[in-house]
């Protein structure tokens, strides 16, 4: 459970300090950055049974997220089923949530970048603003 409350954490706390950034839009970059790297700290993390958040990175206006997949065995059609189960759960997921609206407003993107438990790369995905309309 406190492992879920961790993942939770570093996926909606870059997002969630982005409330301020109106306030001081100029810095939102760097405010983003810094809760980035403060999320760092707390990876490698599970977030289920087969995904693991390896590493999370900001640059050029893009939040990228390193992720594995456990049990990825690279079966004829496997990559297509991934890539389009994930980009139908991160946009449906991203998108209702305040928090990352904002930090796709501010211009942001955010990419999901997935390998395997061996390093074989098996998609990326990648949302900006227009994707949530």
């Amino acid at each position: 459970m406190k492992k879920l409350g961790v993942a939770k954490t570093i996926l909606g706390g870059a997002a969630a300090l982005c409330f301020m950034t109106p306030l001081w839009a100029k810095d939102g970059n760097e405010a983003l950055a810094a809760v980035i790297d403060q999320q760092k700290k707390q990876l490698p993390i599970m977030l289920d049974l087969m995904t693991r958040i390896d590493t999370i990175a900001y640059a050029d206006h893009t939040v990228l997220y390193n992720l594995t997949i456990n049990g990825y065995n690279g079966r004829p059609g496997e990559k297509v089923y991934y890539n389009s189960y994930l980009t139908q759960q991160i946009q449906g997921s991203l998108c209702k949530q305040t928090a990352y609206l904002l930090v796709l407003e501010l211009g942001n993107k955010i990419t999901y970048s997935y390998s395997s438990s061996t390093g074989e790369f098996i998609t990326s995905i990648t949302l900006s603003r227009e994707d949530c309309k």
